[in-house]
């Protein structure tokens, strides 16, 4: 009876496994960069005495592809931005250890790990939505050199981010260096 079992339509595309995460520079659109001071990433404007972070993502095949839910840590893979609730009830932003292609390879939700990429405000920016606090946002402040939090839309934290893959540096580092 298994051979009635209905087949996969030739048309449906299983997920390509990746080997590591793609690595992006993302920025808010007030021009503050992602950097690490005492274990916490801080928004402040690009300074060329501190290096910014890369951040590392993958996809969450494990919730709705439509949505497009991502991983988000460190370029060292061993860093991920969690979501939990502080002891006030409020929702917050963590980085913890955490390895972030064992949470990829395990293929389950995990919420508290998981954002919702959203192409918004114009095709150039996105935001980051909390796949476990519907509506909250990863954000910056308004202030240089705070740290990143989770903040609603329409208040005072940017919640709009432009953002650039590795790929798209080293190519253009190529072709300067090609040029020279």
């Amino acid at each position: 009876m298994s051979h009635l079992k209905p087949s996969k339509p030739s048309y449906v595309l299983e997920p390509q496994r990746l080997r590591e995460p793609r690595l992006f520079r993302i920025w808010d659109i007030s021009q503050k960069f992602l950097f690490m001071v005492n274990s916490m990433l801080i928004a402040n404007p690009l300074d060329f005495n501190s290096p910014e972070v890369w951040m590392a993502v993958l996809p969450n095949n494990a919730l709705d592809p439509r949505k497009q839910p991502i991983f988000m840590g460190l370029n060292d893979g061993l860093h991920t931005l969690s979501c939990t609730l502080s002891s006030e009830g409020q929702p917050q932003i963590h980085l913890v250890e955490r390895n972030l292609m064992e949470l990829y390879n395990q293929n389950q939700k995990f919420l508290d790990f998981s954002f919702y990429s959203k192409m918004d405000g114009s095709s150039e920016t996105c935001s980051f939505e909390s796949a476990q606090f519907p509506g909250w946002f990863i954000s910056t402040s308004s202030e240089p050199n705070k740290p990143i939090n989770l903040g609603q839309k329409g208040g005072t934290d940017i919640t709009l981010f432009y953002f650039e893959t590795s790929e798209r540096k080293e190519k253009a580092e190529l072709v300067i260096t090609r040029i020279i």
